[in-house]
């Protein structure tokens, strides 16, 4: 899916926008799997309300003070300890884990070679499309497991929306005011 798009990308730029290109969708990679980290934030921060081991601001602002300073790996642990995941999801989380710290610690050093050819360029662009679809699809299908307490604290899309909404007016005013 993403990758038709990127190859498309990729045929119409010259030499240094195709290494830019790589770039670009390497930070979108990383990016992606830092949306997931923040879902399992999420997950668990809302599992923790909704069953009322968390219920004051404080305790809720520690949490989220918590979650940040967790490791991938710890967070999903932690996720499948109080969520019921099916096995292929369980065993998805692992393999897009491994592919994460492969691609944060790794990808460049064992692949450099590739931005010579425009063979490896495009093997790059695949190994991170696919990551993107990957770690797209995964968040997707997470969501379907805290929906419910979504729906129990009344967190519609409407209000993430405007939340959001929130966010990007409050730095759109930063900037205008610096």
């Amino acid at each position: 899916m993403t990758y038709e798009n990127t190859l498309e990308e990729y045929l119409h730029e010259d030499e240094n926008g195709k290494h830019k290109l790589i770039y670009a969708y390497f930070g979108l990679s990383v990016y992606k799997s830092q949306c997931l980290e923040e879902a399992f934030s999420n997950m668990l921060l809302l599992h923790r309300i909704c069953n009322k081991s968390l219920n004051l601001r404080e305790d809720i602002d520690k949490e989220i003070l918590n979650s940040s300073k967790k490791t991938m790996g710890n967070l999903i642990r932690e996720v499948k300890n109080e969520y019921n995941f099916t096995d292929k999801l369980e065993e998805d989380l692992l393999e897009i884990l491994n592919k994460r710290n492969y691609l944060v610690h790794k990808y460049f050093k064992e692949n450099i070679q590739k931005f010579f050819t425009e063979l490896g360029q495009k093997e790059m662009l695949s190994f991170f499309s696919k990551f993107i679809d990957e770690s797209t699809r995964i968040d997707n299908e997470l969501e379907i497991y805290y929906q419910d307490y979504k729906n129990k604290l009344s967190l519609t899309d409407d209000i993430i929306k405007n939340i959001m909404n929130k966010m990007k007016e409050e730095e759109i005013l930063k900037e205008k005011t610096n």
